[in-house]
């Protein structure tokens, strides 16, 4: 079984949309674990997932067959990655040397990678990368200053070590950054029809319910390519403010998926809808949250217990009025009856 540990979000507009990308996404483990691979590699172009390599196959797979008709190229890109695998395991062995970590001590570890690389439109391209140990991201390449750069203070000390272990991978950056470019030159006249498919987005409308709020959730998922606004309405109009951080996260199809969810205070009378923009779509879908509205769950418990109260007083009421009229033993009785057992459910309760 394949697996991917997303830690990098898939961002593939942070160039104009008419530039093009590359990105790779590397998995190591050290340690073997049932139903997992030791080593996995994901490819994209523009969003789309277009190859793979990983330990079980040991070989470069392309998902479109007229890329892996490219027979030549495929052998060179497996020869290539079979190099790499090593260097990257050299690299984490690095890293878990310097950060004290020992294999069989029941811990699990994992490296990733991120290299990406970008063919701009006026014929210009760049390429970074990402390093991440144990789900924490440890360094950046700076393009510019072509040396690693920590992300947080605490990774300092182990990325200047990295710098000076691993001088020598800025020369093969470039030449890694100019191979990649290429690729993408080659890959584009094959893999256009792919690109410019359009998949539209499903949507399911979900509630959730705690002591204090509302939060009302939208499921936006299968929809490709990549680029998508959701956003929630509130009576129509007013957009509602989204806390929590919403990520697109990729589909085993090729697809993606996004989830975004609000806090709502109920109103009487208030309506709310979530607002999916896509590129596949004529209009953007509108899809209501239909329920009984959020403020009828707020005014059926305190309706409750009003009438609870009402006719608790009720009650009394009434005793005290045969008690005036002067009832009956048998009813006073009753009534002094029922005004014990209370006082005994009372003392229970005390």
């Amino acid at each position: 079984m394949n697996y991917m540990f997303w830690l990098f979000s898939l961002s593939v507009c942070a160039v104009p949309c008419d530039s093009h990308t590359i990105q790779y996404y590397t998995t190591l483990i050290p340690s073997p674990t049932p139903g997992v691979n030791h080593y996995t590699n994901i490819a994209f172009l523009d969003g789309f997932r277009y190859g793979k390599y990983d330990s079980d196959t040991c070989h470069v797979q392309y998902f479109d067959p007229a890329l892996n008709a490219l027979t030549e190229h495929v052998e060179k890109k497996t020869k290539y990655v079979r190099v790499l695998v090593v260097f990257q395991k050299q690299q984490m062995e690095f890293l878990m040397g310097y950060l004290n970590k020992t294999y069989g001590d029941g811990d699990f570890y994992v490296y990733q990678r991120k290299f990406v690389c970008e063919l701009n439109e006026d014929g210009t391209h760049a390429a970074y990368e990402e390093i991440a140990f144990d789900g924490k991201e440890i360094m950046v390449f700076d393009k510019e200053n072509e040396m690693y750069v920590p992300t947080t203070q605490e990774t300092l000390l182990v990325t200047q070590q990295w710098n000076q272990h691993y001088d020598h991978a800025k020369i093969n950056k470039i030449n890694r950054g100019n191979e990649c470019v290429q690729n993408i030159k080659m890959y584009l006249p094959y893999l256009s029809n792919d690109l410019e498919r359009k998949v539209p987005p499903k949507v399911k409308i979900s509630r959730s319910q705690s002591e204090s709020s509302t939060a009302l959730h939208c499921h936006v998922y299968g929809f490709y390519p990549r680029d998508v606004e959701v956003k929630w309405i509130k009576n129509g109009r007013d957009e509602i403010y989204s806390e929590e951080s919403a990520e697109i996260l990729p589909n085993p199809d090729g697809t993606y998926q996004i989830r975004v969810s609000v806090e709502v205070t109920p109103e009487e009378g208030a309506t709310y809808s979530c607002h999916v923009d896509h590129s596949s779509l004529e209009n953007p879908l509108v899809v209501p949250f239909e329920s009984t509205d959020l403020s009828t769950y707020y005014i059926v418990i305190p309706v409750v217990a009003a009438l609870s109260l009402l006719l608790v007083a009720l009650g009394i009421f009434v005793c005290r009025k045969r008690r005036r009229k002067g009832s009956s033993g048998g009813q006073e009785g009753l009534c002094m009856r029922n005004s014990n057992n209370d006082s005994s459910v009372q003392s229970v309760s005390r």
